[in-house]
């Protein structure tokens, strides 16, 4: 394989249009940047108030979870894999307070998938933004806030030099999964060994960026206070306000779209058997 920067064959956003038009053989990638698409699949991305890490990594491999993926994938001519587990993202960096929810109100944020559906029935606006761009939107004021990864991937991209306020708090999404995309005719032409090697891969890959970023976060952490970054944390108010838009926007996508409602039950299931026992 030869591999390629992130942004340097395509931007960021257009990677499953490359993948699934054969531009290119495969690329890694979030679920949540398809969202618009096909909404079902941001829920294995990372889910508002959902589980944690290695509960979501359970659901996706032991629950029924990638069968119901991979099956929404196979129809565009895409194969996905999982590759790239994370754990929890920060709840975002502001140039404002964020107090009560009427704070949102009339705020442009960078924020994606089902969560950003879930602010903006709190009256922010919502744009998506490739991870290249975050850093000079917010640095220029064209955004007002953005979540963008856990703090070990936040001080690679430097926010704490143009973030105020820091909220660690990470309701949107308690953890996270990427994934390895491949073109299915691609895919097909592989040897089982080589499909076999790729799957070993990427289970290799969610194993050690979970435990590899515990003291990288920590570290973060400390180098964003000394920054001069004030730490903030949302109230219970607030926290409330945005589970309640959040179940709203599952109600009405579970109406929508039949394959949201299959994957919504198919994670309502697992965590109600994780519950019970």
């Amino acid at each position: 394989m030869t591999v390629y920067s992130a942004g340097k064959l395509v931007p960021s956003l257009q990677i499953f249009d490359a993948v699934q038009q054969g531009t290119l053989d495969a690329g890694i990638t979030s679920p949540l940047y398809v969202a618009g698409r096909f909404p079902a699949v941001q829920l294995f991305g990372g889910i508002p108030f959902g589980l944690d890490p290695v509960e979501h990594a359970a659901w996706i491999y032991e629950g029924g979870g990638r069968e119901i993926w991979e099956e929404i994938y196979a129809g565009q001519g895409v194969k996905t894999i999982p590759c790239g587990l994370m754990t929890s993202e920060a709840g975002g960096w502001y140039n404002f307070e964020i107090n009560s929810i009427e704070d949102l109100q009339g705020k442009k944020l960078r924020f994606a998938g089902l969560a950003g559906e879930a602010i903006a029935k709190a009256g922010a606006s919502v744009v998506l933004l490739s991870t290249g761009d975050i850093y000079p939107s917010l640095e220029k004021g064209i955004i007002d806030g953005t979540e963008l990864s856990m703090p070990a991937i936040d001080t690679l991209l430097g926010m704490q030099q143009v973030g105020k306020y820091y909220y660690p708090d990470g309701w949107h999404q308690p953890a996270a999964m990427n994934e390895l995309i491949v073109n299915m005719a691609k895919w097909d032409s592989l040897t089982e060994e080589s499909k076999e090697l790729i799957e070993a891969s990427c289970r290799a890959v969610n194993l050690t960026s979970v435990m590899s970023t515990v003291s990288m976060n920590a570290e973060a952490l400390s180098a964003f206070k000394e920054a001069g970054v004030e730490f903030r944390s949302f109230s219970p108010e607030v926290l409330t306000s945005l589970e309640a838009a959040f179940d709203e926007v599952v109600a009405e996508q579970s109406e929508a779209d039949p394959d949201f409602r299959r994957v919504w039950e198919s994670l309502e299931a697992f965590r109600a058997a994780g519950s019970a026992n």
